[in-house]
């Protein structure tokens, strides 16, 4: 498959994650993605409507919630976001996968979304460590505080309905030492960004050619001064 974007040890394809990753190199690679969920989100007529009780809950064609992509990984470890609910799920398809050694990491949403009818808000999100025998995280804790980029606040903002904090992306990178970080559900391409910024080789998958493109343009802005 020919890539979208390919520049800097970074590379893009176009396309669906179960066509794209077994052709892939897998020497020295781990996996950090946010898949989807499979769960939808509530969605407000317009922007800055957060704590409107009036809200559809909205669940894409592509918003599958599948875990049949983790039997083509060949990586070490997959370090991925998946909802406290859908647990079972997850642990069961990677024990399947050969991904026996599981742990989870937290990322702390500094302002979550306020939810529909007063319903609690959800502010801490599991990022599970789904690892072959061997494999072994480093550095700090197990909980990394941010706030999700917002359009019309956040320089960083995409327009992604579920885009993480690159700060995150960063954190979760660092707590490995492999050096190519593959994203085989890119959105619109922070993991990418993000393994730029630190000087790894990284390789993300997108079904849709709108966030290959808005991806693309954002590795093409200067790294950004991580020892500032």
């Amino acid at each position: 498959m020919t890539p979208y974007y390919e520049q800097d040890g970074i590379t893009i394809y176009h396309g669906d994650c179960m066509d794209v990753l077994p052709s892939l190199d897998w020497t020295s690679a781990i996996v950090v993605s946010d898949p989807p969920y499979g769960t939808g989100g509530w969605r407000r007529m317009e922007t800055g409507q957060g704590d409107n009780p009036a809200a559809s809950l909205v669940i894409e064609d592509w918003d599958e919630g599948a875990t049949d992509w983790l039997g083509l990984v060949k990586a070490d470890a997959v370090l991925a976001f998946w909802p406290a609910a859908r647990t079972r799920l997850l642990l069961e398809a990677a024990d399947n996968a050969g991904l026996t050694k599981h742990r989870a990491l937290y990322m702390q949403k500094l302002d979550p979304k306020p939810q529909v009818q007063n319903r609690i808000k959800w502010s801490m999100e599991p990022v599970w460590c789904l690892a072959r025998e061997g494999f072994q995280l480093y550095g700090g804790t197990d909980v990394m505080a941010a706030s999700t980029p917002r359009l019309g606040r956040d320089r960083d903002a995409t327009g992604h309905p579920y885009e993480k904090p690159i700060e995150v992306m960063i954190w979760l990178i660092a707590k490995t030492k492999h050096d190519l970080i593959i994203d085989p559900f890119m959105g619109s391409g922070t993991t990418l960004r993000a393994a730029k910024d630190m000087g790894r080789r990284a390789i993300g998958i997108e079904l849709e050619e709108k966030y290959c493109e808005i991806a693309a343009k954002r590795l093409q802005q200067q790294v950004l001064d991580l020892t500032a």
